[in-house]
């Protein structure tokens, strides 16, 4: 039942999602990846209908890579929000559930040639996640509050992690810094 009223909550918010911010350029919110991050995204790749992502940049040889964990239309789209909107006040389950996340990631890239270090992104992701369980409560809240209208927020945690919500599009952006590679975790709000 619970997920259920979340669910409806959330289909409902968005429809007084609102708004475009004057500065901001919402398409590098989303699934996508641009090793020069000046004027339009033309420099990487770019997934349109995808609405929860993995990239990894590596912008001294202008490279990136995206993988996509869900697309427009998908059951799975609307339980990763689900599964974060359900504990947005409770950062250890909070912190559990974007560490599956990333396992889910690093098993795809173990299979792939990505030119990084993916067993270093393993040491270090994790540790990050838990040490900044306070940053990770206010960007999943922060989603939420822009479904319902609110602007977006940045926030700086420990260790170079970086957490976005777009103030025109609505997406969470998680970043952190792995060597000379920045890896990104990306997620829609809810369609409407």
């Amino acid at each position: 039942m619970k997920r259920w009223l979340y669910a409806l909550l959330l289909i409902q918010s968005i429809s007084v999602y609102a708004g475009v911010a004057s500065a901001e350029n919402p398409a590098r919110e989303k699934c996508t990846c641009d090793t020069q991050v000046e004027g339009e995204p033309n420099n990487g790749a770019w997934v349109k209908n995808a609405t929860s992502c993995w990239s990894t940049e590596i912008k001294d040889r202008q490279w990136c890579d995206i993988t996509v964990q869900s697309l427009e239309g998908t059951q799975a789209h609307a339980a990763i929000v689900i599964q974060l909107i359900d504990r947005k006040d409770d950062a250890a389950a909070l912190d559990a559930a974007l560490q599956e996340r990333f396992r889910a990631f690093v098993a795809t890239a173990a299979d792939s040639q990505l030119p990084f270090n993916v067993d270093l992104a393993r040491d270090i992701v994790p540790g990050l996640l838990s040490a900044n369980q306070g940053i990770l409560v206010q960007c999943v809240n922060a989603l939420r509050d822009r479904m319902f209208g609110k602007g977006g927020v940045v926030l700086e945690g420990e260790g170079g992690l970086r957490c976005r919500v777009g103030e025109s599009s609505g997406w969470l952006r998680l970043e952190f810094q792995i060597g000379d590679v920045w890896l990104a975790y990306m997620i829609a709000p809810p369609p409407t």
